[in-house]
Protein backbone atom coordinates (compact mmCIF):
# COMPACT_ATOMS: atom_id res chain seq x y z
CA UNK A 1 0.00 0.00 0.00
CA UNK A 2 2.74 2.26 1.01
CA UNK A 3 4.03 4.87 -2.05
CA UNK A 4 8.21 5.45 -2.51
CA UNK A 5 9.49 8.52 -0.64
CA UNK A 6 10.60 11.89 -2.38
CA UNK A 7 11.82 13.31 0.72
CA UNK A 8 13.86 15.88 1.04
CA UNK A 9 18.05 16.25 0.93
CA UNK A 10 19.29 18.05 3.45
CA UNK A 11 20.96 21.61 2.17
CA UNK A 12 23.75 23.13 4.47
CA UNK A 13 23.90 26.56 4.93
CA UNK A 14 27.23 26.96 3.16
CA UNK A 15 28.63 29.01 1.03
CA UNK A 16 30.02 26.08 -1.44
CA UNK A 17 27.25 26.21 -4.59
CA UNK A 18 28.59 23.00 -6.21
CA UNK A 19 27.46 20.95 -2.68
CA UNK A 20 23.96 22.40 -3.03
CA UNK A 21 24.63 21.51 -6.42
CA UNK A 22 25.33 17.87 -5.78
CA UNK A 23 22.80 17.57 -3.24
CA UNK A 24 19.73 18.58 -6.00
CA UNK A 25 21.03 16.19 -8.21
CA UNK A 26 20.88 13.71 -5.40
CA UNK A 27 16.98 14.33 -5.39
CA UNK A 28 16.49 14.40 -9.02
CA UNK A 29 17.59 10.90 -9.11
CA UNK A 30 15.83 9.66 -6.29
CA UNK A 31 13.00 10.96 -8.44
CA UNK A 32 14.11 9.11 -11.14
CA UNK A 33 14.45 6.21 -9.06
CA UNK A 34 10.67 6.94 -8.30
CA UNK A 35 9.58 6.49 -11.39
CA UNK A 36 11.29 3.93 -13.44
CA UNK A 37 10.14 1.71 -9.86
CA UNK A 38 6.27 2.53 -10.81
CA UNK A 39 7.21 1.20 -14.52
CA UNK A 40 8.44 -2.01 -13.14
CA UNK A 41 12.09 -0.77 -14.39
CA UNK A 42 13.79 -2.08 -11.43
CA UNK A 43 17.22 -2.59 -12.42
CA UNK A 44 17.36 1.44 -13.83
CA UNK A 45 15.11 2.12 -10.63
CA UNK A 46 18.22 0.46 -8.44
CA UNK A 47 20.80 2.57 -10.86
CA UNK A 48 19.12 5.68 -10.11
CA UNK A 49 18.91 5.47 -6.05
CA UNK A 50 22.47 4.39 -6.68
CA UNK A 51 23.44 7.36 -7.85
CA UNK A 52 21.08 9.43 -5.10
CA UNK A 53 23.27 8.22 -2.31
CA UNK A 54 26.23 8.57 -4.14
CA UNK A 55 25.87 11.81 -4.46
CA UNK A 56 24.03 12.05 -0.68
CA UNK A 57 25.16 9.39 1.81
CA UNK A 58 22.56 10.72 4.08
CA UNK A 59 19.68 10.43 2.19
CA UNK A 60 17.56 8.27 4.16
CA UNK A 61 14.43 8.52 1.53
CA UNK A 62 16.80 7.10 -1.32
CA UNK A 63 17.93 4.29 1.23
CA UNK A 64 14.36 3.51 1.75
CA UNK A 65 13.09 3.43 -1.46
CA UNK A 66 16.10 1.67 -2.92
CA UNK A 67 15.17 -0.97 -0.09
CA UNK A 68 11.79 -0.91 -1.36
CA UNK A 69 12.83 -1.96 -4.44
CA UNK A 70 15.08 -4.70 -3.69
CA UNK A 71 11.99 -6.46 -1.25
CA UNK A 72 9.74 -6.35 -4.20
CA UNK A 73 12.53 -8.35 -6.25
CA UNK A 74 12.75 -10.97 -3.14
CA UNK A 75 16.27 -9.69 -2.38
CA UNK A 76 15.71 -9.72 1.31
CA UNK A 77 18.98 -9.11 2.94
CA UNK A 78 19.95 -5.90 0.64
CA UNK A 79 16.14 -4.68 1.71
CA UNK A 80 16.55 -4.64 5.24
CA UNK A 81 20.21 -3.53 4.94
CA UNK A 82 19.10 -0.58 3.16
CA UNK A 83 16.00 -0.32 6.01
CA UNK A 84 18.71 0.08 8.96
CA UNK A 85 20.56 3.07 6.81
CA UNK A 86 17.60 4.70 6.27
CA UNK A 87 16.65 4.53 9.77
CA UNK A 88 20.24 5.10 10.84
CA UNK A 89 19.82 8.34 9.25
CA UNK A 90 16.26 9.60 9.77
CA UNK A 91 15.14 7.63 13.25
CA UNK A 92 12.16 9.39 12.49
CA UNK A 93 10.85 7.60 9.08
CA UNK A 94 8.00 5.59 10.32
CA UNK A 95 7.58 3.74 6.98
CA UNK A 96 11.40 2.40 6.74
CA UNK A 97 10.50 0.82 10.69
CA UNK A 98 6.85 -0.49 9.02
CA UNK A 99 8.94 -2.29 6.17
CA UNK A 100 12.09 -3.40 7.95
CA UNK A 101 9.43 -5.63 10.21
CA UNK A 102 7.94 -6.83 7.15
CA UNK A 103 10.71 -7.73 5.26
CA UNK A 104 12.29 -9.62 8.31
CA UNK A 105 9.19 -11.59 8.10
CA UNK A 106 9.45 -12.48 4.98
CA UNK A 107 12.91 -13.60 5.49
CA UNK A 108 11.53 -15.97 8.10
CA UNK A 109 13.35 -14.31 10.96
CA UNK A 110 9.80 -12.73 12.59
CA UNK A 111 11.29 -12.71 16.21
CA UNK A 112 13.68 -9.54 14.77
CA UNK A 113 12.64 -6.02 15.43
CA UNK A 114 9.22 -7.23 16.73
CA UNK A 115 8.54 -3.60 17.68
CA UNK A 116 9.03 -1.91 14.88
CA UNK A 117 5.19 -1.40 13.96
CA UNK A 118 4.94 0.15 16.99
CA UNK A 119 7.73 2.62 16.71
CA UNK A 120 6.19 3.21 13.33
CA UNK A 121 2.57 3.81 14.87
CA UNK A 122 4.16 6.29 17.55
CA UNK A 123 6.23 8.27 15.07
CA UNK A 124 3.07 8.47 12.40
CA UNK A 125 -0.23 7.66 14.06
CA UNK A 126 -2.03 7.82 10.60
CA UNK A 127 0.25 5.03 9.23
CA UNK A 128 -2.78 2.89 8.45
CA UNK A 129 -0.24 -0.25 7.35
CA UNK A 130 1.18 -0.12 10.59
CA UNK A 131 -1.73 -0.81 12.75
CA UNK A 132 -2.73 -3.79 10.05
CA UNK A 133 0.17 -5.43 10.39
CA UNK A 134 0.71 -4.74 14.12
CA UNK A 135 -3.00 -6.55 14.06
CA UNK A 136 -1.99 -9.15 11.79
CA UNK A 137 1.03 -10.17 14.76
CA UNK A 138 -1.23 -9.62 17.17
CA UNK A 139 -3.37 -11.74 15.64
CA UNK A 140 -0.66 -14.64 14.94
CA UNK A 141 0.29 -14.30 18.54
CA UNK A 142 -3.19 -15.52 19.78
CA UNK A 143 -4.24 -11.99 21.04
CA UNK A 144 -7.20 -11.79 19.74
CA UNK A 145 -8.70 -8.35 21.33
CA UNK A 146 -5.12 -6.30 21.20
CA UNK A 147 -5.55 -7.53 17.08
CA UNK A 148 -8.76 -6.16 16.69
CA UNK A 149 -7.99 -2.63 18.37
CA UNK A 150 -5.08 -2.46 15.30
CA UNK A 151 -8.15 -3.33 13.11
CA UNK A 152 -10.02 -1.09 14.18
CA UNK A 153 -7.84 1.51 13.80
CA UNK A 154 -6.81 0.63 10.18
CA UNK A 155 -10.95 0.84 9.41
CA UNK A 156 -11.06 4.44 11.32
CA UNK A 157 -8.37 5.60 9.15
CA UNK A 158 -9.38 3.53 5.95
CA UNK A 159 -12.54 2.01 5.89
CA UNK A 160 -12.93 1.27 2.16
CA UNK A 161 -11.02 -1.21 2.31
CA UNK A 162 -12.13 -4.29 2.52
CA UNK A 163 -9.07 -6.42 3.77
CA UNK A 164 -9.02 -4.70 6.74
CA UNK A 165 -12.36 -5.64 7.64
CA UNK A 166 -11.33 -9.65 6.43
CA UNK A 167 -8.66 -10.07 8.84
CA UNK A 168 -10.81 -8.43 11.95
CA UNK A 169 -13.57 -11.14 10.75
CA UNK A 170 -10.74 -13.63 11.36
CA UNK A 171 -9.77 -12.43 15.04
CA UNK A 172 -13.73 -11.95 15.82
CA UNK A 173 -13.75 -15.70 14.71
CA UNK A 174 -10.87 -16.64 16.60
CA UNK A 175 -12.23 -14.85 19.58
CA UNK A 176 -14.99 -16.72 19.59
CA UNK A 177 -13.82 -20.16 20.55
CA UNK A 178 -11.97 -19.08 23.49
CA UNK A 179 -14.73 -16.59 24.39
CA UNK A 180 -16.86 -19.85 24.80
CA UNK A 181 -14.60 -22.29 26.07
CA UNK A 182 -14.29 -19.71 29.26
CA UNK A 183 -17.95 -19.30 29.68
CA UNK A 184 -18.21 -23.15 29.47
CA UNK A 185 -15.87 -23.71 32.06
CA UNK A 186 -16.41 -20.48 34.26
CA UNK A 187 -12.71 -19.07 34.65
CA UNK A 188 -12.62 -16.12 33.45
CA UNK A 189 -14.55 -14.08 36.55
CA UNK A 190 -12.96 -10.87 35.14
CA UNK A 191 -14.78 -10.68 31.60
CA UNK A 192 -17.92 -12.41 32.73
CA UNK A 193 -19.54 -8.96 31.68
CA UNK A 194 -18.72 -9.56 28.11
CA UNK A 195 -18.82 -13.52 27.66
CA UNK A 196 -22.30 -13.88 25.66
CA UNK A 197 -24.97 -15.58 27.96
CA UNK A 198 -25.49 -18.50 24.86
CA UNK A 199 -22.44 -20.40 23.21
CA UNK A 200 -23.39 -21.94 20.67
CA UNK A 201 -21.63 -25.51 19.63
CA UNK A 202 -20.52 -27.92 16.65
CA UNK A 203 -19.33 -31.79 17.36
CA UNK A 204 -16.84 -30.66 20.00
CA UNK A 205 -16.38 -27.46 19.23
CA UNK A 206 -17.70 -24.12 21.18
CA UNK A 207 -18.13 -21.13 19.87
CA UNK A 208 -19.33 -17.47 21.62
CA UNK A 209 -22.50 -16.99 19.07
CA UNK A 210 -21.78 -12.85 19.74
CA UNK A 211 -18.29 -12.78 18.18
CA UNK A 212 -18.64 -15.15 15.28
CA UNK A 213 -21.89 -12.72 14.22
CA UNK A 214 -19.38 -10.46 14.21
CA UNK A 215 -17.05 -12.18 11.92
CA UNK A 216 -19.98 -13.17 9.24
CA UNK A 217 -20.77 -9.39 9.28
CA UNK A 218 -16.85 -8.07 8.74
CA UNK A 219 -16.67 -10.40 6.36
CA UNK A 220 -19.92 -9.44 4.41
CA UNK A 221 -18.69 -5.54 4.26
CA UNK A 222 -15.37 -7.01 3.12
CA UNK A 223 -17.63 -8.75 -0.08
CA UNK A 224 -19.84 -5.86 -0.20
CA UNK A 225 -16.49 -3.48 -1.09
CA UNK A 226 -14.80 -6.55 -2.93
CA UNK A 227 -17.53 -8.67 -4.42
CA UNK A 228 -14.78 -10.82 -6.04
CA UNK A 229 -12.98 -11.76 -2.82
CA UNK A 230 -12.77 -15.08 -2.79
CA UNK A 231 -10.71 -15.59 0.19
CA UNK A 232 -13.69 -13.76 2.29
CA UNK A 233 -16.32 -15.79 0.78
CA UNK A 234 -14.39 -18.79 2.36
CA UNK A 235 -13.86 -17.12 5.95
CA UNK A 236 -17.94 -16.37 5.35
CA UNK A 237 -18.47 -19.94 4.70
CA UNK A 238 -16.52 -21.37 7.76
CA UNK A 239 -18.23 -18.85 10.27
CA UNK A 240 -21.78 -19.67 9.03
CA UNK A 241 -20.52 -23.59 9.30
CA UNK A 242 -19.54 -23.30 13.12
CA UNK A 243 -23.13 -21.56 13.34
CA UNK A 244 -24.86 -24.74 12.42
CA UNK A 245 -25.69 -23.34 9.12
CA UNK A 246 -24.40 -25.43 6.30
CA UNK A 247 -26.73 -24.62 3.54
CA UNK A 248 -24.82 -21.12 4.19
CA UNK A 249 -21.55 -22.38 4.36
CA UNK A 250 -22.10 -24.81 1.29
CA UNK A 251 -23.40 -21.45 -0.80
CA UNK A 252 -20.32 -19.15 0.33
CA UNK A 253 -17.61 -21.79 -0.19
CA UNK A 254 -19.04 -22.89 -3.68
CA UNK A 255 -18.77 -18.75 -4.41
CA UNK A 256 -15.60 -18.74 -3.74
CA UNK A 257 -14.75 -21.90 -6.04
CA UNK A 258 -16.66 -19.60 -8.47
CA UNK A 259 -14.42 -17.04 -8.22
CA UNK A 260 -11.24 -19.20 -7.98
CA UNK A 261 -11.39 -22.26 -9.61
CA UNK A 262 -8.19 -24.22 -7.99
CA UNK A 263 -9.01 -22.70 -4.54
CA UNK A 264 -8.01 -26.10 -2.28
CA UNK A 265 -9.14 -25.02 0.85
CA UNK A 266 -12.71 -24.03 -0.37
CA UNK A 267 -12.84 -27.20 -1.81
CA UNK A 268 -11.58 -28.72 1.03
CA UNK A 269 -14.23 -27.32 3.57
CA UNK A 270 -16.90 -27.78 0.85
CA UNK A 271 -16.29 -31.41 1.54
CA UNK A 272 -15.76 -31.13 5.11
CA UNK A 273 -19.59 -29.25 5.13
CA UNK A 274 -21.01 -32.13 2.61
CA UNK A 275 -19.49 -34.67 5.80
CA UNK A 276 -21.33 -32.93 8.40
CA UNK A 277 -24.49 -34.02 6.08
CA UNK A 278 -23.42 -37.23 6.05
CA UNK A 279 -22.95 -36.59 2.24
CA UNK A 280 -20.02 -39.03 1.61
CA UNK A 281 -20.22 -38.99 -2.25
CA UNK A 282 -20.13 -34.89 -2.33
CA UNK A 283 -17.74 -35.08 0.24
CA UNK A 284 -15.12 -37.88 -1.06
CA UNK A 285 -15.89 -36.01 -4.70
CA UNK A 286 -14.66 -32.14 -3.20
CA UNK A 287 -12.12 -34.39 -0.99
CA UNK A 288 -10.26 -35.51 -4.49
CA UNK A 289 -10.61 -31.99 -5.81
CA UNK A 290 -8.65 -30.59 -3.20
CA UNK A 291 -5.87 -32.92 -3.18
CA UNK A 292 -5.36 -33.24 -7.10
CA UNK A 293 -4.91 -28.99 -6.48
CA UNK A 294 -2.73 -29.48 -3.22
CA UNK A 295 -1.10 -32.97 -3.50
CA UNK A 296 1.09 -32.17 -0.49
CA UNK A 297 -1.66 -30.90 2.40
CA UNK A 298 -1.71 -33.30 5.02
CA UNK A 299 -5.42 -32.49 5.81
CA UNK A 300 -6.90 -33.13 2.90
CA UNK A 301 -5.86 -36.94 3.04
CA UNK A 302 -6.71 -37.23 6.50
CA UNK A 303 -10.45 -36.28 5.67
CA UNK A 304 -10.66 -38.15 2.94
CA UNK A 305 -9.38 -41.35 4.84
CA UNK A 306 -11.60 -40.65 7.76
CA UNK A 307 -14.70 -40.83 4.69
CA UNK A 308 -13.65 -43.66 3.07
CA UNK A 309 -13.64 -45.22 6.30
CA UNK A 310 -16.95 -44.20 7.11
CA UNK A 311 -18.24 -46.05 4.30
CA UNK A 312 -16.51 -49.21 4.65
CA UNK A 313 -13.58 -48.51 1.96
CA UNK A 314 -10.71 -49.17 5.42
CA UNK A 315 -7.84 -50.06 2.34
CA UNK A 316 -8.42 -46.55 0.71
CA UNK A 317 -8.49 -45.12 4.25
CA UNK A 318 -5.38 -46.59 5.47
CA UNK A 319 -3.73 -45.91 1.90
CA UNK A 320 -4.67 -42.04 2.73
CA UNK A 321 -3.48 -42.58 6.31
CA UNK A 322 -0.27 -43.65 5.35
CA UNK A 323 0.53 -40.07 3.17
CA UNK A 324 -0.11 -38.02 5.52
CA UNK A 325 2.12 -39.82 7.65
CA UNK A 326 4.99 -39.65 5.16
CA UNK A 327 3.77 -35.89 4.49
CA UNK A 328 3.62 -35.05 8.16
CA UNK A 329 5.17 -38.02 10.58
CA UNK A 330 4.40 -36.04 13.85
CA UNK A 331 0.53 -36.07 13.09
CA UNK A 332 -0.74 -37.74 16.10
CA UNK A 333 -3.98 -38.32 15.43
CA UNK A 334 -3.96 -39.92 12.02
CA UNK A 335 -1.78 -42.56 14.20
CA UNK A 336 -4.88 -42.77 16.24
CA UNK A 337 -7.03 -42.66 13.02
CA UNK A 338 -4.91 -45.19 11.10
CA UNK A 339 -5.26 -47.33 14.40
CA UNK A 340 -8.63 -47.54 14.11
CA UNK A 341 -9.13 -48.27 10.58
CA UNK A 342 -6.30 -51.64 11.25
CA UNK A 343 -9.33 -52.85 14.01
CA UNK A 344 -11.63 -52.92 11.19
CA UNK A 345 -9.05 -55.36 9.14
CA UNK A 346 -8.21 -57.28 12.86
CA UNK A 347 -4.61 -55.98 12.50
CA UNK A 348 -4.12 -55.78 16.06
CA UNK A 349 -0.18 -55.33 16.05
CA UNK A 350 -0.55 -53.00 13.38
CA UNK A 351 -3.30 -51.25 15.36
CA UNK A 352 -1.79 -51.15 18.78
CA UNK A 353 1.52 -49.96 17.71
CA UNK A 354 -0.39 -47.13 16.30
CA UNK A 355 -2.48 -46.20 19.03
CA UNK A 356 0.80 -46.06 21.31
CA UNK A 357 2.30 -44.09 18.79
CA UNK A 358 -0.14 -41.62 19.20
CA UNK A 359 -0.37 -41.52 23.12
CA UNK A 360 3.08 -41.43 23.35
CA UNK A 361 2.79 -37.88 21.24
CA UNK A 362 0.00 -36.40 23.64
CA UNK A 363 -2.90 -37.54 21.90
CA UNK A 364 -5.46 -38.71 25.19
CA UNK A 365 -6.97 -41.66 22.78
CA UNK A 366 -9.00 -42.75 25.28
CA UNK A 367 -11.03 -39.86 25.27
CA UNK A 368 -10.96 -39.45 21.37
CA UNK A 369 -12.71 -43.12 21.13
CA UNK A 370 -14.81 -42.21 23.97
CA UNK A 371 -15.90 -39.18 21.85
CA UNK A 372 -16.19 -40.98 18.96
CA UNK A 373 -17.20 -44.64 19.69
CA UNK A 374 -18.69 -44.13 23.43
CA UNK A 375 -17.35 -47.38 24.62
CA UNK A 376 -15.55 -50.43 23.21
CA UNK A 377 -18.78 -52.27 23.28
CA UNK A 378 -20.90 -49.95 21.29
CA UNK A 379 -17.71 -49.99 18.66
CA UNK A 380 -17.70 -53.69 18.71
CA UNK A 381 -21.54 -53.99 18.29
CA UNK A 382 -21.35 -51.36 15.19
CA UNK A 383 -18.44 -53.08 13.66
CA UNK A 384 -19.13 -56.86 14.53
CA UNK A 385 -15.18 -56.54 15.14
CA UNK A 386 -14.41 -58.20 18.79
CA UNK A 387 -11.27 -56.57 20.11
CA UNK A 388 -8.39 -58.47 21.74
CA UNK A 389 -7.66 -57.48 25.57
CA UNK A 390 -4.79 -55.62 25.47
CA UNK A 391 -6.02 -53.16 22.92
CA UNK A 392 -10.08 -52.65 24.28
CA UNK A 393 -8.14 -51.76 27.68
CA UNK A 394 -5.81 -49.05 25.76
CA UNK A 395 -9.25 -47.65 25.41
CA UNK A 396 -11.25 -47.55 27.78
CA UNK A 397 -10.91 -44.84 30.64
CA UNK A 398 -9.45 -46.07 33.64
CA UNK A 399 -11.31 -43.08 35.37
CA UNK A 400 -14.55 -41.33 35.14
CA UNK A 401 -16.09 -38.87 33.00
CA UNK A 402 -15.46 -35.66 35.16
CA UNK A 403 -11.72 -36.71 35.03
CA UNK A 404 -11.67 -37.04 31.13
CA UNK A 405 -13.15 -33.41 31.61
CA UNK A 406 -10.25 -32.46 33.22
CA UNK A 407 -8.11 -33.89 31.00
CA UNK A 408 -9.57 -32.20 28.20
CA UNK A 409 -9.42 -28.60 29.97
CA UNK A 410 -5.87 -28.94 30.92
CA UNK A 411 -5.48 -29.40 27.03
CA UNK A 412 -7.39 -26.53 26.34
CA UNK A 413 -5.71 -24.85 29.28
CA UNK A 414 -2.10 -25.57 27.50
CA UNK A 415 -3.85 -24.40 24.07
CA UNK A 416 -4.63 -20.67 24.95
CA UNK A 417 -1.49 -20.29 27.20
CA UNK A 418 0.76 -21.26 24.52
CA UNK A 419 -0.86 -18.81 22.07
CA UNK A 420 -0.87 -15.76 24.75
CA UNK A 421 -4.35 -16.02 25.34
CA UNK A 422 -4.62 -16.39 28.76
CA UNK A 423 -2.19 -15.59 31.88
CA UNK A 424 -0.97 -18.96 33.76
CA UNK A 425 -3.47 -17.55 36.86
CA UNK A 426 -6.77 -18.27 34.54
CA UNK A 427 -5.09 -21.34 32.91
CA UNK A 428 -5.00 -22.72 36.55
CA UNK A 429 -8.57 -21.69 37.13
CA UNK A 430 -9.54 -23.40 33.60
CA UNK A 431 -7.80 -26.83 35.26
CA UNK A 432 -8.98 -26.33 38.47
CA UNK A 433 -5.76 -26.30 40.43
CA UNK A 434 -3.54 -23.74 41.89
CA UNK A 435 -1.09 -21.43 39.83
CA UNK A 436 2.35 -23.38 41.07
CA UNK A 437 0.54 -26.29 40.36
CA UNK A 438 0.10 -25.46 36.56
CA UNK A 439 3.97 -23.71 36.79
CA UNK A 440 5.00 -27.26 37.70
CA UNK A 441 2.77 -29.18 35.49
CA UNK A 442 3.75 -26.79 32.39
CA UNK A 443 6.92 -28.65 31.91
CA UNK A 444 5.44 -31.90 31.54
CA UNK A 445 4.29 -30.14 28.33
CA UNK A 446 7.28 -28.64 27.31
CA UNK A 447 6.31 -25.15 28.55
CA UNK A 448 8.22 -22.72 30.39
CA UNK A 449 7.69 -19.18 32.05
CA UNK A 450 10.97 -18.26 30.68
CA UNK A 451 12.64 -20.56 27.52
CA UNK A 452 11.30 -23.18 25.17
CA UNK A 453 14.30 -25.68 24.66
CA UNK A 454 14.38 -27.62 20.79
CA UNK A 455 13.25 -30.33 22.48
CA UNK A 456 10.90 -29.26 24.46
CA UNK A 457 9.18 -27.32 21.62
CA UNK A 458 8.92 -30.63 19.24
CA UNK A 459 6.90 -32.35 22.64
CA UNK A 460 5.07 -29.52 22.59
CA UNK A 461 4.14 -29.43 18.61
CA UNK A 462 2.99 -33.73 19.35
CA UNK A 463 0.92 -32.42 22.25
CA UNK A 464 -0.75 -29.58 20.14
CA UNK A 465 -1.21 -31.49 16.77
CA UNK A 466 -2.82 -34.41 19.31
CA UNK A 467 -5.22 -32.73 21.65
CA UNK A 468 -6.09 -28.79 19.62
CA UNK A 469 -6.83 -29.78 15.48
Amino acid sequence: MQELIQGAVDTYYNSDFAEVKREDDAAKHNTQGIAYSKNGEHARAIAAFNKAVKLDPYFAEAYYNRGRVYDGKGDYEKAIEDYCTAIKHNPKLAEAYNNRRNTYKKKGAAYKTFGDYSIAIKLAPQLTEAYYNRGTDALKEGSYDSAIRDYDTAIELQPKFPQFYNARGVAYEKDSEILAVLSRYKVAVGLEARVPKVSISYGEEYYSEAELCAAIENYSTAIALKPDYAEAYLNLGRAHFKKGESDSAIKDYVTAIDLKSDYAEAYLNLGVAYDSRNESDAALENYNITISFASDLPIAYSHRGAASLRQGEVKSAIEDYNTVLSLDPDYAAVYYKRGIAWLYVKEWEKSKIDLIAAKDMGMAIMQAFHDNHRNVVDFEQKTGVCLPEDIAELLTPQKGLAELEKETRLALALKYYKNGAISTGLAAQLVGISREAFWYLMGDYGLSLFELTEDLLAELKHASKANYQ
